[in-house]
């Protein structure tokens, strides 16, 4: 038999059966469907460079699991580094002033070294005409144990403004 005949053949029977005709584009076009279907498949699990899409997600997985990593690892360092900036010195105010009604120039000094929790230290120099002496005294919380002369205050006063303006 050949061809033309057979299609001829078909043709007629198709036409006599249409429910055999409708069932026949059906699988016509499901067949043409798996084909699409099989060929993006084949292009997606082939990859880059002949990787398997498996592949391709493992690199992936592992690849997000060290920026997790790298995540946590930053954030326990930024913490430390939040910490210890709190502990460090956050502002450095210095008054001058003349402890002495006949000398001038202000050479007399208070600083005030304070974190930003007002902790720190109040150092002042009182100077004279033959000596310079140097005090100390702790600041806790914006405050001293030690009593503060008028300037030492002003000076804590101003830091803690400074803080305040950060």
């Amino acid at each position: 038999m050949k061809l033309g005949d057979m299609l001829k053949n078909l043709t007629s029977f198709l036409q006599t059966e249409p429910a055999v005709a409708a069932l026949a584009a059906i699988v016509f076009i499901l067949l043409i469907l798996c084909v699409t279907l099989s060929i993006r498949v084949g292009r997606l699990t082939r990859g880059a460079n002949g990787q398997s899409l498996e592949g391709t997600i493992k690199a992936l997985g592992q690849r997000t699991s060290a920026l997790e990593s790298y995540a946590r690892k930053n954030q326990d360092l930024t913490a430390d580094m939040e910490t210890r900036l709190a502990r460090a010195i956050q502002s450095v105010v210095t008054e001058r002033f003349d402890p002495f009604q006949q000398q001038g120039g202000q050479q007399s000094f208070t600083t005030a070294f304070v974190n930003e929790h007002g902790d720190g230290v109040i150092v002042s120099g009182i100077h004279s005409r033959d000596q310079v002496r140097v005090y100390a005294k702790p600041i806790k919380e914006f405050k001293s144990e030690r009593e503060l002369s008028e300037e030492e205050t002003k000076a804590v006063a101003k830091a803690k403004q400074d803080i305040a303006k950060k």
